[in-house]
């Protein structure tokens, strides 16, 4: 890979998988996916969820945690026989093909293997049975190109800030070992503010935790700072999320912050963390719940800033939040006959729209689609 080569996805096709009979999608770096209840967004954003397993050498745990195989098939493997999936990031591609195991309900590895996208030329790699050929040490005809496809799809992380309750992951101390990366429900949260508030002030870590700070006072004017003191022996400590309100000195749990602040914390610190840690395409799902129409407009300003240098894939369902996108950012997702379908928005045909409706008010109009089925 060239310095220059872009490290975004750039298509996504898919064959079989949950609802989606068949799609062939151009990705951008900023993906706003709109729809109504059931029509596929989910089904699309857990494709990403499910490779980064594939990656990772868990495709089978995975598999038999969410339904075992028959599931994945579109209306089950008695209408449809393999599941084919291709992406293409930058100039490198990949293709799997599934069909089902009957014997054990798994998938079971049918073709797969790595693409220069330039050139057409195909790598085989063959991985061992029920995981991908991804994985370090499996049989590939160019590891280089295995070796880049796979820290992409281990790169490219879903995240998911829907549970705010008082058993929430992000609510719990964390071991201040941990703080690789962002974890996908933000259980490290504490430990990965003090990673970067613990850092030098000329650090590039040190200037995004301030930058998290300013940007949650712009929602939570009263917020002052987080409280982080790591607690028990060396090689053992752990951290727990608190915070100090702008009117007092003692620190505040964060079951004292609003479910919508809380999320949006999580937010925040997700865009705005260091970019040498940000994975290469970020994913998240559903942003708007909880957060105030100003708050919402804060994030999206956060989003288009961190899709400069980082790709981003949002679904959402609020009106408010798709208003402060363009159109070249939807993607539409709608359900023929028991089928998702993908399409991207077409500016030219909402031209005479455009002059007097944001995206999110022309989508309540159901002139784009993206509405429910009646």
């Amino acid at each position: 890979m060239t310095d220059n080569q872009s490290t975004h996805l750039e298509r996504v096709a898919i064959k079989g998988f949950k609802s989606i009979k068949e799609m062939d999608l151009k990705m951008k770096p900023i993906n706003i996916v709109i729809g109504a209840n059931g029509s596929g967004k989910s089904n699309f954003i857990s494709l990403f969820t499910f490779l980064r397993n594939l990656s990772e050498g868990k495709l089978r745990t995975y598999i038999e945690q969410n339904g075992f195989a028959n599931t994945f098939f579109y209306f089950g493997s008695k209408v449809t026989n393999q599941i084919e999936i291709d992406i293409e990031v930058g100039f490198n591609g990949y293709h799997v093909k599934f069909v089902h195991g009957s014997n054990d309900d798994n998938l079971v590895f049918k073709e797969e293997f790595c693409t220069i996208v330039t050139s057409g030329k195909n790598f085989e790699i063959v991985g061992s049975k029920g995981e991908s050929g991804l994985l370090p040490g499996t049989e590939a005809q160019s590891p280089a190109v295995r070796n880049y496809t796979r820290k992409y799809l281990e790169d490219c992380r879903v995240y998911h800030f829907h549970d705010t309750g008082p058993t929430a992951s992000f609510k719990k101390a964390s071991s201040l070992e941990s703080v690789d990366y962002l974890q996908h429900d933000a259980g490290n949260l504490a430990a990965f503010l003090y990673f970067l508030k613990d850092s030098e002030e000329t650090n590039e870590f040190f200037k995004s935790y301030r930058d998290i700070v300013d940007a949650i006072k712009t929602v939570a004017p009263y917020f002052h700072d987080f409280y982080l003191e790591p607690r028990g022996n060396d090689g053992d400590q752990k951290v727990l999320l608190k915070w100090i309100h702008r009117d007092h000195d003692e620190p505040f749990s964060a079951n004292q912050l609003s479910d919508g602040t809380a999320r949006f914390i999580c937010m925040a610190t997700l865009f705005l963390q260091p970019k040498s840690l940000r994975p290469k395409t970020i994913i998240l799902d559903e942003p708007e719940l909880g957060l105030h129409p100003a708050a919402l407009e804060v994030l999206a300003d956060i989003v288009k800033a961190t899709a400069k240098e980082n790709q981003v894939i949002c679904s959402t369902q609020s009106v408010t939040f798709a208003n402060q996108f363009n159109p070249e950012d939807f993607i539409v997702v709608d359900q023929e006959k028991g089928a998702s379908t993908f399409k991207r928005v077409d500016e030219v045909d909402l031209k005479d729209w455009l002059e007097d409706y944001a995206m999110g008010d022309i989508w309540s109009k159901n002139i784009i689609g993206g509405r429910p089925e009646w």
